[in-house]
């Protein structure tokens, strides 16, 4: 039905768009012109893809269609879509066509179909739903509603089966995004149960189904189904999110703080409360909000900073906390059970700036673990630009160790990078640009048994050159030497090369590349073709083939050529 309303506005834009062009009388089209601005972009890509030597890593045979249409109704009312098909959907994996409407006015917006939105981030950020939302802003109150299907059912093997999932989020807050404000957000995600067909009949007494344990046997046998592989779950994250914006943004505070209540497997046994489950009311929300069961997962995450903004200098600090059992489904990933302090400055002095950053994270915040890993990672940059001549020195040290009860687990690493840029710019003449970059790289990790230092020298050599005024060629030498700590060293050379032509009065675009990298006895090189061609105003084409050949322990070749045709409208 969504997707139907959706088609069906687009069908007007197409209709408003063909009206504009083809308007009947000067009056029409002076009403339109002034009232109505139509714009966007559409493409059509296909993609031709063959190997030899290894299994496929693309589909034989690739094509899709994108179109973004924008619908301006003078200053009332803005109306975008976002339209991509492509034949790389497949039932095995979550489907990546995209059907989305947004309208946008002076007091809100909307989405339906397609779409992903930022409400803060530890609750809801960069997950991509299929359904709705309603966004209002008609003064410093803001309130924002949505949500839909967040994953479709996919049945098939372990690494790629998912259950049906939706989510709802909302928030409702004071102030504006752009400078002080204070949200309160709630989110629910939740698996259909029913979306992915279960065999009932598993029966392998010896499995233990938590760890998926043999007992009977050291030597493990995969059964050929697994039906707890994938497992139906719950997940509701409520929290607030706020900035503080003082004189005139000199000063910056920012926090957030969530909690999350997360249960991996739904068809584990419902703790019971009978206090709540007599009251038909308290039962109802005690269902339909959270239900605890056995194995219920509770913990929060905490976010803030410190921003200092002055005229030429940059601070900030940061602390995070996010516990061990916090989850949060409405991020793609976040990596919980650390604690992290953190320090950055930049300043700005005549012709050069200054950077510094100080990072220290630590997890087991519970002590559930054997061992607890501590990491202080500092950076610095310096960065000078004269008339001619670009300089930037970079700094990097990483050190990690850990506490741990039995010494087998001790382990220290530390690494050491250094890096410069060295680049000096020519006006008016064939040769333009000539840079240097170097980069030192150590490493060193100490267990119980081995030290394990291992040393990296990097050097790498770039031109450009002007040949004629159509005519450019860019290249580069690079050499590395890698020395471990038997003193076994390495080399590995890499070099390109790129030509690029303009002609037909600069409507076609030629530019042709070459790589080749060697390590030791393994070879790659390649070598490709880009040509665009504006057709006419409005319309370019955009051709691309790649032939690329691995000799190493897999010896293969590979063919990749595609096609695309773009239009501004």
């Amino acid at each position: 039905m969504l997707q139907k309303l959706i088609l069906k506005f687009c069908f007007v834009f197409f209709l408003i768009y063909i009206s504009n062009i083809f308007a009947q009388s000067e009056i029409e089209q002076s009403f339109l012109q002034k009232n109505i601005t139509f714009t966007g972009s559409s493409n059509i890509y296909g993609e031709l893809y063959n190997v030899s030597g290894i299994t496929n890593r693309r589909p034989p045979s690739t094509a899709r269609l994108s179109l973004n249409p924008n619908l301006q109704i003078k200053n009332l009312l803005n109306i975008s879509a976002t339209i991509l098909v492509s034949t790389e959907g497949t039932d095995t994996r979550q489907n990546m066509n995209i059907l989305g409407l947004h309208p946008v006015w002076k007091w809100g917006k909307a989405h339906l179909g397609d779409f992903s939105d930022n409400l803060s981030k530890h609750s809801y950020s960069g997950v991509s739903i299929k359904g709705c939302e309603i966004n209002l802003f008609p003064s410093k109150i803001h309130f924002t509603l949505g949500g839909g299907r967040s994953r479709e059912a996919v049945e098939g093997i372990s690494v790629g089966e998912s259950y049906a999932q939706y989510a709802g989020f909302t928030r409702i807050g004071y102030g504006n995004s752009n400078n002080s404000f204070l949200d309160i957000i709630a989110l629910k995600v939740k698996d259909d149960t029913k979306s992915l067909k279960k065999n009932e009949n598993w029966d392998y007494t010896y499995i233990i189904a938590d760890t998926m344990e043999n007992i009977e046997d050291t030597i493990w046998v995969e059964p050929p189904y697994n039906p707890f592989s994938v497992t139906p779950q719950e997940n509701l994250v409520l929290g607030m999110n706020s900035r503080i914006n003082l004189f005139k943004r000199k000063l910056v505070l920012e926090f957030e703080g969530t909690g999350s209540a997360f249960t991996k497997d739904l068809n584990s046994d419902k703790i019971k409360n009978n206090n709540i489950e007599a009251n038909e009311m308290l039962k109802n929300i005690y269902s339909d909000i959270f239900t605890p069961r056995v194995g219920s997962a509770y913990d929060f995450a905490v976010n803030s900073s410190i921003k200092l903004n002055l005229e030429k200098v940059n601070f900030s600090l940061g602390f995070r906390h996010i516990g061990p059992g916090y989850i949060s489904l409405g991020t793609p990933s976040n990596i919980n059970d650390r604690e992290e302090l953190s320090f950055s400055s930049n300043m700005k002095l005549s012709i050069h700036r200054i950077r510094f950053g100080w990072n220290r994270m630590l997890n087991n915040l519970n002590n559930q673990k054997l061992q607890t890993n501590t990491r202080n990672q500092f950076n610095s940059s310096i960065y000078t630009a004269l008339k001619k001549w670009r300089s930037q020195v970079n700094f990097r040290y990483l050190d990690m160790n850990n506490e741990a009860d039995f010494d087998s687990l001790e382990w220290t690493y530390d690494n050491i990078n250094f890096s410069t840029h060295q680049s000096i710019v020519f006006q008016n003449s064939i040769l333009r640009q000539i840079g240097l970059q170097y980069v030192f790289q150590r490493t060193d990790k100490n267990t119980t048994t081995n030290d394990l230092e291992s040393n990296y020298n990097t050097m790498n050599f770039t031109t450009g050159f002007r040949l004629k005024k159509t005519l450019n060629l860019n290249s580069s030498a690079g050499l590395s030497y890698r020395k471990n700590a038997n003193r076994v060293g390495g080399w590995k050379q890499v070099y390109s090369l790129r030509l690029s032509h303009i002609t037909l009065e600069n409507k076609l675009t030629n530019a042709v590349f070459l790589t080749s990298n060697m390590v030791r006895e393994t070879k790659m090189f390649r070598v490709g073709l880009i040509s665009n061609y504006r057709l006419a105003e409005h319309y370019r084409i955009t051709a691309n083939i790649n032939f690329n050949r691995f000799n190493g322990q897999q010896v293969y070749k590979e063919l990749r050529s595609s096609i695309m045709l773009s239009h501004q409208f």
